[in-house]
């Protein structure tokens, strides 16, 4: 019967921590998708040398936010699977354990965690490239709306000054690279989150 208890238990949290895994693909993914389709709209003003304002800089926006929020939701999965690890992984759950090397017995779910840890380094890096582009957007978008009413005596409407040479062209090309940038970061994170999937459904599945 004790034996009995002790696998029903393994076999529930192994069941969370599957599910946690399943979660935090699907929000990683989610992020390199919202990224894709904001660089699109960006690199298209870049080519084309038009300003990036209007309902442009607010869609871009709005999945700037979008893809920040699906990688806050991503690493809180990726934390409730490693405290579900620790937990659940422990002869005793009250007491975890100190480590994910202390699951190396059980190899699947340390190269699941592994993985985890690994896609969890990258999401920093990600959401820090998407922040830093999300302020170098938002500067051009304010400095195209100043200069379409002739602040500052630059890139009014009739001025001479060529265009990709302002500071709003700048900043809109500082913010293009530093997408691009985070989102080659995200396609690493989608494989790593990916790899720990597969991790997940191999143990849970005896495989």
């Amino acid at each position: 019967m004790e034996m009995e208890m002790e696998m029903e238990v393994e076999s529930t949290w192994k069941s969370l921590f599957q599910r946690r895994a399943i979660l935090t693909a699907k929000h990683c993914d989610r992020v390199h998708g919202l990224l894709s389709g904001a660089i699109e709209v960006v690199d298209v003003d870049v080519r084309n040398r038009r300003r990036h304002e209007g309902s442009c800089a607010e869609e871009t926006q709005r999945a700037l936010e979008g893809a920040s929020t699906e990688l806050g939701l991503a690493l809180s999965s990726m934390g409730a699977a490693r405290h579900l690890a620790l937990r659940g992984g422990a002869p005793c759950p009250s007491a975890p354990l100190d480590s994910v090397d202390d699951l190396a017995g059980d190899p699947a779910v340390w190269c699941a965690l592994e993985r985890l840890e690994k896609a969890a380094e990258l999401a920093a890096r990600v959401h820090d490239g998407l922040e830093c582009a999300r302020g170098h957007l938002r500067a051009a978008a304010l400095l195209a709306v100043l200069d379409g009413v002739g602040v500052g005596g630059r890139e009014g409407g009739n001025s001479a000054v060529p265009w990709e040479h302002s500071p709003c062209f700048s900043e809109q090309l500082n913010g293009a690279m530093e997408l691009g940038d985070a989102m080659l970061k995200a396609a690493d994170l989608v494989a790593e989150a990916e790899g720990a999937r597969e991790a997940a459904l191999g143990f849970i599945s005896d495989v």
